[in-house]
């Protein structure tokens, strides 16, 4: 009886092929990637991440005018310029987050991704006086948690879509 299996690799394409798997491994940038990048590259990213932002903020929103119960007393630029200023603030929160609280990121299972978000918005709400008010506390940490449920449902459908079709337009690192 004959061992070798002709489809089944040799020993050494075995090797060779763990070789490459340790010098391809970015165990941080995977996780970053996975949990957080929307596409490799980060211009990409930040596009994406403004439109879901607009998109999401606009559903809460509404979705609280639709029951007649406003969080936010909003002027067009006033709310142009706090998502621009959350997407921007947040992702570079969240990549230092990621880099140096990794571990704690994963055990929190997202409740402190929401509370730095509550943060930055009420932030957002001090800075910008006209345009962008939360009406109370209690508005802020109802947008905040409908937002991020909403944009953690879109971003993970959008992160799977891309990386199983592997749709590879504008191409990362």
């Amino acid at each position: 009886m004959n061992d070798k299996d002709p489809n089944k690799p040799s020993e050494e394409e075995i090797k060779k092929l763990i070789e490459q798997l340790k010098k391809n491994k970015s165990g941080k940038n995977t996780a970053i990637s996975f949990g957080f990048l929307l596409h490799r590259n980060y211009i990409v990213h930040m596009v994406f991440s403004v439109v879901i932002n607009f998109l999401i903020s606009a559903v809460v929103i509404g979705l609280a005018v639709g029951i007649n119960q406003p969080l936010i007393e909003i002027e067009l630029i006033g709310y142009v310029l706090a998502i621009i200023l959350l997407t921007l603030i947040e992702n570079f929160v969240k990549i230092l987050m990621f880099k140096y609280f990794m571990r704690i990121m994963i055990l929190s299972m997202g409740l402190l991704s929401v509370l730095v978000q509550i943060m930055i918005l009420l932030f957002i709400d001090q800075v910008l006086v006209q345009g962008f008010h939360f009406i109370g506390v209690e508005h802020l940490i109802i947008f905040a948690f409908g937002f991020s449920i909403l944009r953690f449902i879109l971003s993970t459908y959008i992160r799977r879509w891309l990386y199983t079709k592997k749709i590879t337009f504008l191409e990362g690192k």
